[in-house]
């Protein structure tokens, strides 16, 4: 597939199918992963993919520490968390993706950020559906303590086949969000 084609066509999708995604296809898209640009070559990300039941185990786990934040915060303390949760809960296979922040250089996680793009477009070229989810920070050291890992978490993606087709959102137009300065 075409990279301008992948770029303007990848969703957030939040609606999967049930079926199964090969291995062979999340290890593709986690390769272009691991090719993006990173923070003086530090190559500071990880990834923990869960599938089955370790990710049935994840996201009950998710989903009961929702549920005590919210008893003890309110229920407007999880945000969107609940509605990011069920597509965790939905998508076969989720992956946690992890910063080893080696040199704790702010730097570090612009790297992650870019592997994580990667592996949205690589997907999306191999037909996949996926969603960046940022709604983990609601359970941000419980979920360190869950996997128990010494690394700062970043996010998940849900991964899966689509069973949506979302229309393009609305884009600011280029002169709105940019400034060329000449001399």
């Amino acid at each position: 597939m075409d990279l301008d084609k992948a770029i303007m066509g990848r969703r957030s999708i939040r609606k999967f199918q049930s079926r199964e995604v090969p291995r062979e296809l999340i290890e593709q898209s986690l390769q272009a992963a691991i090719c993006a640009p990173s923070a003086k070559n530090g190559q500071q990300w990880r990834f923990t993919v869960l599938t089955g039941e370790a990710k049935q185990k994840f996201t009950t786990f998710f989903r009961e520490t929702l549920d005590r934040i919210c008893e003890e915060a309110g229920k407007q303390a999880a945000g969107s968390a609940f509605h990011s949760c069920k597509c965790m809960e939905e998508a076969p296979v989720n992956i946690v993706v992890w910063n080893t922040s080696e040199n704790n250089w702010e730097t570090e996680i612009h790297s992650v950020a870019a592997a994580i793009q990667n592996f949205l477009l690589k997907a999306y070229s191999l037909g996949l559906g996926t969603l960046w989810i940022g709604d983990i920070f609601h359970a941000y050291t419980e979920t360190i303590a869950y996997f128990n890992k010494p690394w700062k978490l970043t996010a998940v993606i849900a991964v899966g086949w689509p069973d949506e087709n979302p229309s393009p959102r609305r884009r600011k137009p280029l002169e709105e969000v940019t400034e060329f300065i000449v001399s």
